[in-house]
Parts: structure tokens; sequence; C-alpha cells
């Protein structure tokens, strides 16, 4: 991510790429634009040039679509991008503060309009209302000064106020509850949106990973990923709150955590429908604290940021940084058998990994579930362990559960834990958060592994035989899973 510092930077790269979706056709906030942006998911990064109601706006998506577009910002293999995450996180870069950064370019402190000024959207027919998806909160804490990043769902209530839903464990409670003690009710932050793909990744991890602790500052993380400090600016109208120097977009302000409104209309809690969230069902709208925005500042032409939550852009976004306090956790329990750990997008972001690993020797046999121990102690939120063998193309769900069927034992190769903490969007998770972890051991045993061999075919240049365009068409025919096959076993 090294050079890519904020989203212009960014666009630049991926047109060079060709991996660019440009529309210039007129698109309407209200549904059409999330319809598109669903469409093309996990497709190229897509920049709307045309917005209805915000001429010389424009909208990006999908920027976190394709893990390979963010292997390829981060100059490593897809299956170990986990370890250039943890690396980083082990090495922060402090931020710094230069005289002037391009997010103040242009400051609102007078006659606020949110609508008016951004390009907010709606996405489904049944959400609450229109949604701030990307608004990353800038918070420090009151005690030890760290910066955290994290992301909250904001839906527009009025030209100056949202609301903002603050789950249970998230690290921005706990700074307001700091606030709160010593006598504050009104929280200072910022709401930056777009900003480099580095910060975006860096604050977009749980809060229940171990690699980020209570405490952590993300943006030391973020400078690591890219390779240089990040910047920041105070606020202009909050003191004691700052903002990203390379955001597009910053919205100032304070949360009141005097004042509880409903995400819907109705001002029912928990029921109504609030819009698609990344377990793939609609989130349901609960009564949450406001927060007031008291100015608005943002570059020269910039461009909205609209992550969609069911989308691949962020289950790779909660993915990564999982995979990351996974594969650190791993790593010190034997670096010798671990090989690297995926979540998949059926996972949805956090609620499962697999691990790879491979065996040296029959005294590794064993060291498969110590593993996976260690991966559901890195991140509460994990329900599902899935350890396979070094040969399984671990982002592949087909090959992943080709192991389950074919290698796991149901008796003696599967654990059901004692309730404990798990993500809200498992099926049989509580209110309080409590559930069964799931590990299921799909390795094959050492001492058995000349069964589990696969058969070896000679290497083959199907244009040679079919010509070039025959070729390409059978490809095209092919899934993605025969295509992994082929990829990785002649």
């Amino acid at each position: 991510m090294r050079g890519i510092t904020h989203l212009g930077t960014f666009i630049e790269q991926a047109r060079r790429d060709g991996d660019l979706l440009e529309i210039d056709r007129p698109v309407d906030p209200f549904l059409e634009l999330a319809a598109v942006a669903r469409a093309t998911d996990g497709g190229p990064a897509v920049l709307f040039r045309n917005v209805k109601g915000h001429p010389r706006r424009s909208v990006i998506t999908n920027i976190f679509g394709d893990r390979r577009r963010i292997a390829r910002m981060c100059k490593v293999h897809p299956d170990y991008l986990p370890r250039f995450l943890a690396d980083a996180a082990l090495a922060p870069i402090p931020s710094v503060e230069p005289k002037a950064v391009p997010s103040q370019q242009h400051a609102i402190v007078a006659d606020i309009d949110i609508a008016a000024t951004v390009p907010i959207t709606q996405q489904t027919r049944d959400d609450a209302g229109y949604v701030i998806t990307g608004g990353l909160i800038l918070a420090r804490d009151p005690e030890t000064g760290a910066f955290n990043g994290s992301y909250h769902r904001m839906r527009v209530l009025s030209k100056d106020t949202t609301c903002m839903t603050i789950q249970a464990g998230r690290h921005l409670l706990e700074i307001a509850r700091k606030h709160k003690k010593a006598g504050r009710d009104r929280i200072p932050v910022t709401v930056n949106v777009g900003a480099g793909p580095a910060v975006l990744l860096a604050c977009s991890g749980s809060t229940q990973q171990t690699l980020t602790p209570m405490g952590y500052d993300e943006l030391g993380f973020a400078g690591a990923l890219q390779g240089e400090p990040v910047t920041i600016a105070p606020a202009l109208t909050q003191p004691g709150a700052w903002a990203l120097g390379e955001a597009e977009l910053v919205l100032e302000g304070y949360i009141d955590m005097t004042q509880l409104t409903s995400e819907e209309d109705s001002g029912q809690d928990g029921v109504k429908g609030m819009m698609p969230e990344a377990g793939g069902y609609m989130g349901r709208a609960w009564k949450v604290w406001t927060f007031t925005v008291t100015a608005i500042t943002h570059r020269d032409n910039y461009t909205y940021w609209f992550p969609l939550a069911i989308n691949a852009e962020t289950t790779n976004l909660m993915g990564l940084p999982a995979e990351a306090s996974v594969y650190d956790a791993c790593r010190r329990i034997s670096p010798r058998v671990f090989d690297t750990c995926q979540v998949l997008q059926g996972m949805r972001g956090c609620l499962g990994v697999v691990i790879r690993i491979n065996r040296k020797s029959f005294r590794d046999e064993g060291l498969q579930n110590n593993l996976a121990f260690g991966a559901l102690s890195a991140h509460s939120d994990l329900g599902w362990v899935i350890a396979v063998d070094h040969d399984i193309d671990i982002g592949n769900a087909d090959d992943v559960m080709w192991a389950v069927i074919t290698r796991g034992d149901m008796k003696d190769g599967m654990m059901l834990s004692p309730l404990a903490k798990v993500s809200g969007m498992l099926a049989e998770g509580s209110a309080a958060g409590l559930g069964r972890k799931v590990y299921i051991d799909a390795t094959a045993p050492f001492a058995e592994r000349e069964r589990y061999t696969r058969g070896v075919f000679e290497p083959v240049d199907l244009a040679q035989w079919l010509g070039a365009e025959a070729a390409e068409k059978v490809r095209a025919q092919q899934s993605d899973y025969v295509k992994s096959l082929l990829a990785r076993h002649h």
C-alpha cells in the first residue's frame, strides 16, 4: 500500500491496472446506486461520476471487494495477506500533524445540511432511511491519548443530526464510558469518509481480536501498512477531536450520550429492519445515541466512499484483521506446522476461519487442534474454525468442504465448546452474545497421508490443442472450483 495514501491515488492505480469501472450514466442515490454496487460485487472498483442531485460529486465502491486487488496493493500473495497485516500491526508508525491537510481545504461551519452536501444513499425499500455506511469515527482515548478508528452505521435524521450505532464491546463505547466517568456527556469526534486504503483497512477490525486490543492505536497500524505516517489535524469546531488529513470528507461533531433516538421512524426497538448487514440479513433498528454535526470539511472535488455492508468489500474489511489476529496467535503456537488462514466469504467477515497446516512428522499430529484453540481465542467473535491440510485451496469453499467431507471424522474430529462469547450474527448467538463454538478437523491423519494423495496429471497447454479462442471459451464455462483445482494440481 506504499504510495497509496488517499482515494485519488487508489483510483489512478486501479485505472492503470484495468481494475476500475467508471460509470458516467446518471445514478440516483435512492436505491439505484446501491443496486448497481450490489450487482458489481466482487468485481472491479466502481466509480460513479454522475450522481443525481450532487453535481461534480463522485461515489466509489468495491475498493476492497476483490482479495486479489488488496494483495496487489500490499504486494503479497493473497494467501499471505494475514501475515502482512500481522507484521504491520506489530511495527506501528505513529501519525504526524502537518501544517495543512487536504481534508480541510473547504469548511462549512454554518447552515449545515448533510443531505445537500453529501451524496448519502438508501439501499433498499425496506431500509429505515438514508445511511452513511463508510463513516470512520476517529476518537481519542481521554486517558491515554491513543486514537481509535472504527465504523458505525449512521442514519441521517435531520440537516445536522444522525444517529450512531455503537454495539456492545466496541472500543468506542469504552471511550464513551471514560468520558461519562469524567462527567462529560458529549464525546468530540470526527466522522471521516474515504481515506487511504491502509487507514480504511486498519480501522476495520473488530473489537474482539487480540492483535489490536483496547488502547491500541489503529493509525499506527495504518502507517505501517502504507510505509509512512498517517496525517492528522485538529478539528476546526470540536476541541479534542482530530480529523484524518487525507480523508475525502469529514463531519466534525459530538456524540450526545444524554439522548437516545430510534434508527427508524416507528420508535420500536429491535423490531423493524434497518439495512442489509454483513451477516447477510437485514439488520434490526435500535435506540441509539445521536451525533450532531458542527462542521463539514472536504477536499476539492471529493469522492464519497460507499461500502455496502452485505458485499464482499465489507466482509473482506472485517475478515482481514480477524485473519491477522488468528495468524499471529497460531504462528506463536507452532510456526513449524501452521501455514496460513482465511475467512471465506460465506463466513461473513469474522464468523469463522479456515486454518491451513503442514505437518512434517508424526510428532506434529494433534497440533492442528492446539492451533484451532488459539484461533478461537484470538478473536472471540469467531464461531467456527476448520483445519485443513496444505494441499487445500484455503480460499475456495468447495475445496474446503471437500476436505471436511472426505477427511473429517465427525465422531473424534469435531468439537462443540461450552457457551462462550460469539458474534450476534451467528444463528445460535443469544442476546448476551453467548453461543457454542464449532471446530472441525478436516485434516488427514498423518500416519495415513498416502491414502489422501491427489492424482497428478500431466501439464497441458489447452490453447495448443484447441486454439486460443476455443480454450478461452472452455475456461469461461469452468467453475471457480475447477479453475482452482487446475491451477494447483496437474
